[in-house]
């Protein structure tokens, strides 16, 4: 009988332990995945509460976009929106928190706040890209879907300005091109620069995504541009009526065509240098320096984005023809 109780007695110590192993184990199990979220969080520059030595950003937006007469409205719809920053240990792409539709004919003389996040004091912001997952122009009272070639833009941030202890921005001078591509069909080509800009006494930022403020004379002069322009005013501002089976667009520094940022355009030299990012077979955030002379193209004919350098302005600027309806059976390579 003592054996007996003896045996159960063990049975049940036995027992105890192993689920108290078990709930250690479950313990540490829960830990690991907790650090490991939080790593895999930090890592991918998700924008978090504030912390000491961290600045606010807004990446903002402001337009004056070539559009083609009579048109009243143009609506992008934005998504992933990220910074890339250097200099600091916080290096590398980080995401902004806020996507949604603009109507970026309400914006040629203001800025509207588009995304924020947290990025550390004294860091440099050199690059600033999103989505466009669609666009819709409305001309005459009606409007239309307009195809897009170029889906995610990059655009190059002029100057290294560094963020400041205040609050701070990126804004997005965007101007992109909308041609007619036949009688109700119509075809948005990207194309943007980027400048940081920190808050002071003339310059006024708004932190809140979807906050709107007017483009301040001072923002002017870092984006050398002149006053206030007029929605109508903008149209066919920079195009240049098409010859053949393409469409022309006109492109400076810090502009994209395509896949490609411009940086540098020569005219001694009759060449335009920039930075090419590979899209395909598997696309690249990293841009490969390229030298363009006339006549030579960039971007892929399978998606209709390819643009062959035409000519090289007097005004510090480039021409470039899109080669519409040129895409050829099977497709991109993936």
């Amino acid at each position: 009988m003592n054996v007996y109780k003896a045996l159960v007695g063990k049975k049940v110590w036995i027992g105890m332990v192993q689920r108290g192993l078990l709930y250690i184990v479950v313990l540490v199990v829960v830990i690991i995945i907790a650090i490991l979220a939080y790593s895999v969080l930090e890592q991918q520059g998700n924008a978090v509460n504030p912390q000491v030595g961290v600045t606010p950003l807004a990446v903002q937006m402001t337009d004056p976009p070539n559009v083609p007469p009579g048109t009243q409205a143009l609506f992008v719809t934005y998504s992933a929106v990220q910074v890339h920053v250097a200099g600091s240990n916080q290096s590398g792409w980080v995401n902004a928190q806020g996507n949604g539709t603009i109507d970026l004919l309400a914006v040629v003389n203001s800025s509207k706040t588009i995304a924020k996040t947290y990025v550390a004091q004294n860091s440099t912001i050199n690059l600033v890209r999103f989505n466009i997952t669609s666009a819709e122009v409305t001309v005459n009272g009606t409007a239309y879907n307009a195809s897009i070639p170029n889906r995610q833009l990059t655009v190059a941030v002029t100057g290294a300005q560094k963020i400041g202890p205040g609050s701070s921005a990126v804004l997005v001078d965007i101007s992109p091109t909308v041609n007619a591509n036949g009688k109700s069909e119509y075809v948005l080509v990207p194309s943007a620069r980027a400048i940081v800009i920190n808050s002071n006494a003339s310059v006024s930022i708004n932190l809140n995504v979807g906050g709107v403020v007017p483009i301040s004379s001072a923002i002017r002069a870092m984006l050398g541009i002149g006053a206030s322009q007029g929605g109508a005013g903008n149209q066919n501002r920079n195009t240049t009526p098409g010859s053949g089976n393409g469409i022309l667009v006109v492109a400076g520094p810090g502009n994209n065509v395509s896949n490609f940022m411009v940086r540098n355009i020569s005219q001694v030299n009759g060449t335009v240098t920039g930075l090419i990012y590979v899209r395909y077979p598997v696309a690249s955030s990293i841009g490969v320096p390229t030298t363009l002379h006339i006549g030579e193209s960039v971007g892929y004919a399978c998606d209709n984005t390819e643009a062959r350098l035409t000519s090289i302005n007097q005004n510090g600027t480039a021409t470039f023809t899109m080669l519409l309806n040129t895409s050829r059976p099977g497709g991109c390579p993936i």
